[in-house]
């Protein structure tokens, strides 16, 4: 018998305890006391000797094989065996190292055991002498021939158990690995997503990927033979078996299920064999209905569209419980997914919904503006209040309830028993630029329209008997006209027939004092000067951004523009800041109302810095939400914007941002009101003046002014520069010279023609003269540059000022 250590000495400890105490009680005499103490210690000694061997065996890490991996194929590339090795760093102790065995399969050495007998030493699949030695720090195993019967055979797999022996008897533990031999990984599991409505539902997934070697795991392109899918009823009466379906893959549509699919089919597979079977549909099983789907491709990562398939089932019964289970089966017969006639119930569910649809009215209702009769009024804030009356959802297709601009419910149609709430209203709008219909989704969710309003007066109050909801519009403009599209949708996702009404904003109070030239709208500084700025930058008379044009060509245009009663100009810098600021609330000049930091804001919803020219130069790519409380659109992003500056020498001054990324500068910061920028080239810094040299031991310093209370070297007049530059005169394409520019004379001779051009960058560079000058070394910002400076990234946006 094995008695553990640890129970040896807790016997020991409580033995030795009792006989303190009886000698404390004079029970024993010393005599006896250390005689009986000398008997337990001997016995503790027997114990232990005999105590189970593996309670305290440690396995030694640096007596183990490391670093275990498989490679899989044969020195000969023409070879298509299975050729199999094994390499493995070599243990960290070589002092007594003896042996490694390895033992293939579980029939010796199990999956758990950490070490091994010396019967099962003697029953090793192989062992490998390493008693004399060696230098190496991994090795290599061919386990080709060892594995080969059991390839053979068909497993899909074989352990091989690695064992380190040492003379001296102290091992490290079994270490294992695993040869993978065929394909068995199943097919990655299919997701569904559905869609249904009365009496169908629309169900759609993507070929799943398909890893066929364990040892290839970025390889997925494994064929899919193809689907089962069954579709099961809760209702045991209903017949599934003629349901009408629809299956459109990437290889074409099949209604009949003669080509893509087969009704009352399934794939089965065998251990070498995968192959279509028809199943039973009689009456006992009537309310299942499967079908397989043939697919023979493997997933295409070049052209996601061409993995996906979709469902049409037509014909269910409306507020029906279903379920639909879908398996895919790759060409050796492994599946993924669910749909076994047992796991039905708890397969994929869907509903399908009523089949009376809610109520709505026909008409919207909002706060009128006084100075615009018929036109609604907004708040401080731009935001637009709709009310409309509630809709409600009837049980029956033969209801009392009717459409008009209010729903009107008989006083025999009782809540509860003739109809029941909507669950939610999707609120909507016509982005004309796009022709598309494009839902508001704001925060706070279905539950802002459970207060219920009554009219009151000329304006709506909450009131608990209430029949009106309402929304609220934010981002709109003065002057908007909002084309809305409202449907209620019940509790099982029906919707209603759509509410569609259109709203006109009022243009606002300025407006009132002030009408604008077309594609104006009239701003406000805040000190009372007011004037009209283009809502967005400059279009020209096809509808085109006018962008990557000088600041002199901005100018002319806006003098170009016609408005009877205003002197059309470039807006001036103040100006624009100031109706960027809106009155100082507005740090960026839009209104931000999501919560969102600015820069995800600008990014978002403005295109700043996002490098994306297409959306800057498209206007129906271009968000509504980024824009001011007066209308004026996009001043934080899009184009930067050439504007008048305040004085002679900054008369080219840019402002706002643009969707270039800037390395090193924030959007935030590039995008304020107050930010303005000055465009230029960066030129070798030189002059034509004397330069004096002075002698600092025996270094010689070179400065631009004299310095008495040095010792001066030498002074170099022009006459003993040695730098040249060219000058030249740059002229528009009207041949009007806007500017002067210079380079490196040695630069332009060896460019010539060529280099001139891409220098001028659509200018023409004229030279000019060539001056001898003393070049510094260093560079500078040329700002002269500014008059002839044009980017793609810059526009410009008129102003029109009241005469």
């Amino acid at each position: 018998m094995k008695i553990p250590f640890s129970e040896v000495f807790d016997a020991f400890l409580g033995v030795l305890l009792g006989l303190i105490k009886c000698i404390l009680l004079n029970s024993y005499t010393m005599k006896q006391y250390f005689s009986r103490l000398l008997l337990l210690f001997a016995f503790c000694i027997l114990a232990v000797s005999c105590s189970d061997e593996e309670e305290g065996t440690e396995f030694l890490f640096d007596r183990e094989i490391m670093e275990l991996s498989v490679i899989q194929g044969c020195a000969d590339e023409n070879d298509t065996s299975a050729c199999f090795s094994v390499r493995y760093r070599l243990p960290i102790d070589r002092e007594d190292f003896a042996y490694i065995h390895v033992w293939i399969d579980t029939t010796v050495v199990d999956d758990t055991s950490k070490a091994v007998s010396s019967k099962q030493i003697d029953k090793a699949t192989k062992s490998i002498d390493y008693s004399s030695g060696t230098e190496r720090v991994y090795d290599t195993l061919d386990l080709t021939e060892l594995v080969k019967d059991y390839v053979d055979q068909g497993y899909d797999s074989v352990q091989v158990a690695l064992f380190c022996e040492y003379t001296d008897g102290d091992p490290g533990s079994v270490q294992r690995v695993f040869l993978h031999f065929g394909d068995d990984i199943p097919p990655s599991r299919v997701t569904v997503y559905d869609s249904v409505w009365t009496t169908g539902a629309l169900f759609e997934w993507y070929r799943p990927t398909d890893q066929t070697n364990f040892y290839k795991p970025m390889y997925l392109s494994g064929m899919i033979v193809g689907y089962n899918v069954v579709i099961w009823s809760s209702d045991k009466d209903e017949d599934l078996r003629d349901l009408k379906i629809t299956l459109t893959g990437p290889d074409g549509v099949d209604s009949t299920g003669s080509t893509y699919y087969t009704r009352h089919s399934r794939i089965r597979a065998s251990s070498d064999s995968v192959w279509f079977d028809s199943v039973s549909h009689g009456d006992n099983v009537k309310n299942y209905l499967r079908i397989s789907i043939t697919d023979g491709k493997g997933f295409d990562f070049d052209a996601d569209s061409l993995n996906r398939f979709r469902m049409v089932i037509e014909g269910l019964k409306s507020m029906s419980e279903y379920t639909i289970g879908i398996s895919a089966w790759d060409s050796v017969g492994n599946s993924s997914g669910t749909e076994g006639l047992s796991t039905v119930e708890t397969n994929q569910l869907f509903l399908t919904t009523d089949s009376v649809a809610p109520v709505m009215p026909t008409r919207l209702y909002f706060m009128e503006d006084s100075l615009f009769p018929g036109m609604a009024r907004l708040d401080s804030n731009n935001r637009l209040r709709i009310f409309w009356s509630r809709g409600v959802d009837p049980y029956k297709a033969d209801h009392p309830i009717e459409s008009d601009t209010v729903v009107l419910i008989p006083d025999t149609c009782l809540f509860t028993l003739c109809y029941d709430t909507v669950a939610v209203y999707v609120v909507e709008h016509y982005d004309v630029n796009l022709k598309e219909w494009k839902e508001y989704g704001y925060a706070g969710g279905s539950g802002r329209f459970n207060k219920l309003y009554a009219v009151d007066s000329d304006t709506m109050a909450v009131s608990a008997t209430g029949t009106f909801v309402t929304d609220t519009i934010r981002w709109v403009s003065p002057g908007d006209t909002i084309i809305f599209r409202i449907r209620a949708k019940d509790k099982s996702g029906y919707y209603s027939t759509a509410l569609i009404d259109t709203i006109a904003v009022s243009p606002g109070k300025l407006a009132s004092e002030m009408e604008c030239p077309e594609g104006f709208v009239p701003v406000s500084t805040g000190d009372s000067a007011s004037f009209c700025m283009e809502k967005f930058e400059h279009r020209n008379d096809s509808g085109e951004f006018v962008y990557n044009v000088l600041h002199s060509e901005a100018v002319a245009a806006c003098e170009g523009v016609s408005a009877s009663g205003f002197t059309v100009s470039l807006c001036k810098e103040r100006d624009w800041e100031l109706v960027c600021l809106s009155g100082g609330s507005l740090s960026y000049g839009v209104l931000n109302e999501l919560n969102v930091d600015a820069s995800e804001y600008l990014f978002s919803y403005c295109n700043v810095g996002t490098n994306d020219s297409a959306s800057a130069a498209d206007v129906s790519k271009r968000d509504y939400r980024c824009v001011n409380p007066m209308g004026v659109r996009d001043m934080p992003g899009q184009y930067q914007e050439w504007v008048i500056g305040r004085s002679e020498d900054t008369v080219a001054v840019a402002k706002g941002s643009s969707y270039k990324i800037y390395s090193g500068l924030d959007r935030e910061s590039l995008a304020l009101c107050t930010n303005r920028s000055f465009p230029y080239f960066t030129r070798p810094a030189y002059t034509t003046d004397s330069v004096y040299l002075y002698r600092e031991g025996s270094k010689v310093d070179t400065v631009f002014a004299a310095d008495t209370s040095r010792t001066l070297f030498k002074v170099l007049s022009q006459k003993d520069f040695t730098d040249s530059l060219q000058f030249f005169t740059v002229q528009d394409s009207s041949g009007n010279t806007i500017g002067e520019d210079y380079a490196l004379y040695s630069e332009y001779k060896k460019g010539g023609d060529a280099w001139l051009d891409t220098l001028g960058n659509g200018l023409k560079y004229v030279p000019s003269e060539i001056k001898v000058v003393f070049l510094t070394g260093e560079k500078v910002r040329y700002r002269e540059a500014a008059a002839f400076y044009k980017s793609p990234t810059i526009g410009f946006r008129c102003c029109a000022y009241p005469e």
